[in-house]
């Protein structure tokens, strides 16, 4: 309401172009300087001077209906939200494109050439963006009915819930993309008991859930404490071959350690080839080490690419050196 009576102020007072201009910018800068038509006539610009805007480049139509402000598409969340407006009232990012914008699962390309919709708007269509930045995307709405549970709003986008996302990301991938985007999602803790209950509850008998199964079985709340997939990992496969339950990223003796049984005194440090790799780490480690050693605790180490040749193998292995079977 604020800025449409800034609005109507400017039009009563004979505002000048460049003071409508800022009235455009002020509009769009908190929207990803994206915006519907619908939108700007709602805040009160006038469908001419809109449509000279067009004409004059001050706005770039990047899909139908749907303009930017000043130059083409730049950024991922913007398209994002070109396609959710294009797509009308109710859309959600749905699948893969709701993934990404959790931050599950990694981006393609510098700007989605693929985005997936959901809406209760008409039936399934698609359409591609009309600027030279989105001429190669294509957005997928699909015809869903969503209940609330179903939708978050991330930071100015609708997007469905990671749980759903997962399950419907899970139809279509491989299992270690499956296992990446669990762990990441219990990792950045957008998946809790509160979702393992939805998944179980609603999308119990959907082919992705099926996929993400021995996964869901395996959560425990420990997993939101996890600082790398790696790490996420070990624990599930820890946790199947039936060993007893650490404390993870557990502080002892002054040092933070990914894994700790305390009371038996040992400690496991998981080093990723990208992190432990660098020589100062690799003497920082070292010194943590001896430290944690002196003060009587039995410090186990293990590697990414050791553990990924082998994962139960490498389990049972430090499972018998700690005395665990």
């Amino acid at each position: 309401m604020g800025s449409l009576r800034s609005m109507e102020a400017a039009f009563k007072s004979g505002a000048t172009s460049d003071e409508y201009l800022r009235q455009l910018y002020r509009f769009m800068a908190p929207r990803e300087f994206v915006a519907s038509r619908q939108e700007l006539i709602t805040a009160g610009f006038r469908p001419t001077r809109i449509d000279s805007w067009l004409r004059h480049g001050r706005l770039v139509k990047i899909v139908r209906s749907v303009y930017a402000y000043g130059r083409d598409i730049e950024t991922p969340r913007a398209v994002n939200r070109a396609a959710l407006l294009a797509s009308g009232p109710g859309s959600a990012l749905i699948g893969r494109s709701a993934c990404e914008a959790w931050g599950l699962v990694e981006t393609r390309s510098a700007l989605p050439r693929l985005v997936e919709v959901g809406s209760d708007q008409g039936q399934a269509r698609t359409f591609t963006g009309l600027s030279p930045a989105l001429r190669s995307t294509t957005i997928k709405v699909a015809s869903r009915s969503f209940q609330p549970e179903d939708i978050r709003n991330l930071n100015g986008l609708s997007v469905e819930r990671a749980a759903l996302a997962l399950a419907e990301f899970a139809a279509n991938a491989s299992d270690p993309a499956v296992r990446f985007a669990f762990l990441e999602a219990c990792r950045l803790r957008h998946f809790g008991k509160a979702d393992l209950e939805y998944c179980f509850a609603r999308l119990f008998n959907r082919r992705g859930v099926r996929k993400l199964r021995p996964y869901l079985n395996l959560w425990v709340p420990a997993l939101a404490r996890t600082k790398s997939v790696f790490e996420g990992w070990w624990l599930l496969v820890w946790i199947e071959r039936g060993h007893p339950m650490p404390e993870v990223n557990a502080t002892i003796f002054g040092f933070e350690v990914d894994l700790l049984w305390r009371r038996e005194g040992c400690v496991l440090e998981l080093d990723g080839d990208a992190f432990h790799s660098d020589p100062v780490q690799k003497e920082l480690d070292s010194r943590k080490q001896k430290h944690l050693e002196a003060n009587g605790l039995e410090v186990e180490r293990l590697t990414f690419k050791a553990f990924e040749a082998d994962p139960v193998g490498e389990v049972d292995r430090i499972a018998h050196r700690m005395g665990f079977c």
